[in-house]
């Protein structure tokens, strides 16, 4: 029998989310679609979920799915969210040169350790 895999993370992560909406394990697994059960395990027990299960969370709680892709996630920096707020402003042409910059930024940027 193959081994569960647990992740407290996405756990936490998922469990945060419905927290922070006030919404119960029963109305948080009808917007996904998921039983209250299932949703319980992977919020306390580390369940890992399908992608497709992780899709309807996400889309069901409303939150963007970076920081589980992300661990350096920025959300809460207010650099990060001027940054989001000027990169709205822009052009598709713009975007593309600042995407170029940054590009060649992180490959010859040396991170010192």
């Amino acid at each position: 029998m193959p081994k569960k895999e647990i992740d407290k993370e996405l756990g936490l992560f998922f469990k945060k989310a419905r927290t922070d909406q006030k919404l119960t394990y029963d109305e948080a697994a009808e917007l996904s679609g998921i039983s209250s059960r299932y949703l319980k395990a992977i919020e306390n027990n580390g369940n890992v979920p399908s992608f497709p299960k992780i899709k309807q969370l996400v889309c069901a709680l409303n939150v963007s799915p970076l920081p589980l892709f992300y661990q350096r996630n920025h959300a809460e920096n207010l650099d990060y969210q001027r940054l989001l707020l000027y990169l709205s402003k822009c052009s598709d042409e713009q975007i593309a040169t600042i995407l170029a910059i940054v590009e060649a930024y992180l490959r010859t940027y040396k991170n010192p350790t």
